[in-house]
């Protein structure tokens, strides 16, 4: 059966009569078998868009089951490809979300030697613990959150519960600006370390400056005469001064790192950069094109990993829903904007970054020319846009993406990565409405539940919070729900 007959015949199954020819055209332009960047206008194109693309993924599990490994190998994209202009970037988004919903198998090069999947990570190896991505990522809309069940078990012994870091998988809408966010502030760090060394070099004494960008203080800053920087007073980033935007710790500096992190530990999907520059920690002691021993090698290459981090980066914007059917909840949610500033939540959880473009610079990793994603234009609806008034770029992120130690309550038994036990980056709060649970260990199943758990530097935000009623905190949680993404009908 085709595509187009499955389509037919689940309208008809279904009562959708008024699936006609023009409409089916345009469903296999703009809808068959991709995961679409445009918004439905209605519940009923919603519907029928959901029917095409089922109809097109039952289609190809067919095609998967004749031919296994089908659907994986089509995502086999090479870089050389990427680098020569061969692929838009919308064939790159739809690449990327085919291998985002995929299960891999044995045969493509899930795990290593060891049988099955691993609930307790080994160590930096991981897992694997999971088939695909969607398993884990999946509330709220794809690539969203994942329960509490969903944890990882981080850098354990591969048996214990107890040895491991447990880890709430995180949503993932909108990563192509919060990378581009960080960015930016690591460029105005990087022109305020330059300009502190020029001005103690020649002033000829030592200089002490804050090191503040946007309001966000990140300690301070010591240049002494000849030119040598002292970052041992440096907050809530790592010494380089490199704001790293992902994982609850803040050690990843991008996508691509994230991606092809993730791949490797939850999945044992290695990439081919990792096999030639991962240590055997991470990618296994078995040397040459297969170092984790199972017999596959190029389990996923450079173009398969851009390929994804377009998806990735490419991912909607997550939106604010105020509440407009009854005023006196509109009047309550006006009441939480007010209080989230008052109550000090904004001090970490920064509402608002102006950004100077909005081009997503995805690096190649061999030296060849970077890919550049607008995301204005290619981003997937609803998508960032400029202010009517004045152009401005705002990203409502929610975030200093900076560090802060958040008191004895959630510090963990030991450090990862350098980063202290008790200290996690400020996790954006746009789309937290559809994020549940929360926090690094999804341990709160209420956002109510996760501001009493705040401590450290939290905690006069948190004492604030928890002196008031009831009706005092309603506020506070309506605005807070508002924190969401747009709704669509998606088939599994």
């Amino acid at each position: 059966m085709t595509p187009r007959a499955s389509t037919l015949l689940l309208a008809g199954l279904l009562g959708c009569s008024d699936i006609g020819p023009a409409e089916l055209e345009r469903g296999e332009a703009e809808l068959l078998g991709t995961i679409s960047r445009q918004l439905p206008t209605s519940d009923a194109t919603d519907a029928r868009a959901a029917l095409v693309r089922d109809a097109w993924r039952r289609e190809h599990r067919f095609l998967d089951a004749a031919a296994p490994g089908h659907l994986f190998a089509s995502t086999r994209v090479s870089q050389d490809e990427i680098d020569a202009g061969l692929w838009s970037h919308d064939a790159l988004y739809q690449l990327g979300g085919q291998l985002f919903t995929l299960q891999f198998t044995r045969a493509m090069g899930l795990g290593a030697a060891t049988p099955g999947l691993r609930r307790v990570h080994d160590g930096r190896r991981g897992g694997p613990d999971a088939y695909g991505c969607t398993t884990c990522h999946w509330r709220g809309g794809l690539a969203g959150a994942g329960d509490a069940a969903d944890n990882a078990m981080l850098r354990g012994d591969g048996e214990h519960m107890s040895s491991a870091l447990a880890r709430n998988p995180p949503a993932l809408v909108g990563a192509g600006l919060r990378e581009r966010v960080a960015a930016q502030m690591n460029a105005e760090l990087a022109a305020l370390r330059q300009d502190t060394v020029a001005f103690a070099v020649e002033a000829g004494y030592a200089v002490r400056v804050p090191l503040e960008v946007r309001g966000i203080r990140f300690g301070h800053l010591t240049v002494h005469p000849d030119g040598e920087v002292d970052t041992s007073e440096v907050e809530g980033i790592d010494r380089d001064l490199v704001i790293k935007p992902f994982g609850w710790k803040g050690t990843v500096a991008s996508i691509r790192d994230a991606a092809e992190d993730a791949l490797l530990v939850h999945h044992g999907m290695q990439s081919t950069h990792l096999v030639d520059d991962g240590d055997a920690s991470r990618v296994g002691g078995g040397g040459g094109d297969d170092p984790d021993r199972d017999g596959v090698v190029d389990e996923i290459v450079e173009g398969q990993v851009t390929a994804l981090v377009a998806f990735l980066a490419l991912l909607e914007v997550p939106q604010e829903e105020i509440p407009s059917g009854d005023p006196y909840l509109a009047t309550v949610w006006a009441r939480g904007r007010l209080d989230f500033e008052t109550l000090g939540c904004a001090r970490c959880h920064v509402p608002v970054h102006t950004i100077d473009d909005a081009r997503a610079v995805l690096p190649h990793r061999d030296g060849g020319p970077a890919l550049t994603l607008d995301l204005l234009r290619d981003g997937a609806e609803p998508r960032l846009a400029p202010a009517a008034q004045d152009g401005a770029l705002t990203v409502r992120l929610y975030s200093d993406l900076a560090r802060h130690r958040m008191g004895e309550a959630l510090a963990e038994p030991r450090a990862f990565d350098g980063v202290e036990p008790d200290a996690f980056l400020t996790p954006p709060l746009w789309g937290v409405a559809r994020s549940r649970p929360y926090l690094h260990d999804g341990r709160a199943p209420t956002l109510e539940d996760a501001i009493l758990l705040h401590g450290g530097e939290a905690q006069s935000s948190r004492d604030a919070y928890a002196a008031l009623d009831d009706a005092g905190r309603a506020p506070l949680r309506v605005f807070l729900t508002s924190l969401g993404r747009a709704t669509r009908l998606v088939t599994p």
